[in-house]
């Protein structure tokens, strides 16, 4: 039996239904590229129970950001906030008096965004800070910026002061690791500014 041999109307049809695919599959995920899979550093729960050991109650806060609030942020952080991007939950005590609050916030960076983590008293005052998700490639660079008690580098911060990412482990001297640094300590940043108005708006 003779094998038909396709036309070459056929072959060409046959390239654009590839070459259209491919387009397809590629502005499907035109950032994606450098992102992997997040691997989970720490419970938020467990991060919330053990920056806050004071309290006995806690809540999630629900924010409402108002436009002076917005701007105060953008000027701080160059950053606008969102519902996907923060959450903030607040700390009591047995008699509902505040403990303290701990926010939560992703920050982007080359290979994907790192969760931050950071508790304040209720005088803004930093308590704790942490990593709590990072992406499987950079945690390579990140792991070293975590050993023994790095990130109590952050701890005492007032509000008003900014975060040096200079001051996280600074024996790490690995370029990326540098970066992470800057993207860790760019989280904190943002959780202040989260927490000025968040604090502000909970009842004492």
């Amino acid at each position: 039996m003779r094998r038909s041999c396709p036309t070459p109307a056929a072959v060409l049809a046959g390239l654009r239904l590839a070459v259209l695919g491919a387009l397809l599959g590629a502005a499907a995920r035109p950032a994606d590229a450098h992102v992997t899979p997040n691997v989970e550093l720490l419970k938020k729960g467990v991060f919330v129970k053990q920056s806050l050991p004071g309290a006995t109650r806690f809540s999630e806060q629900r924010l409402a950001f108002g436009k002076a609030d917005l701007a105060a942020i953008r000027s701080r952080t160059h950053w606008t906030p969102s519902e996907e991007d923060v959450k903030v939950y607040l700390g009591r005590d047995e008699h509902g008096r505040l403990v303290g609050a701990a926010v939560f916030v992703w920050t982007p960076s080359e290979h994907g965004p790192i969760g931050g983590a950071v508790a304040f008293d209720p005088a803004g005052k930093v308590l704790q800070a942490a990593v709590t998700d990072v992406g499987s490639e950079p945690l390579a660079w990140v792991r070293p910026l975590l050993q023994g008690d790095a990130m109590t580098a952050f701890a005492g911060l007032p509000l008003d002061v900014a975060p040096d990412p200079s001051k996280l482990a600074p024996a790490v001297t690995g370029a990326m690791s540098r970066y992470y640094a800057e993207v860790i300590a760019q989280a904190v940043a943002r959780a202040q500014a989260v927490a000025r108005v968040a604090l502000a708006s909970a009842p004492r």
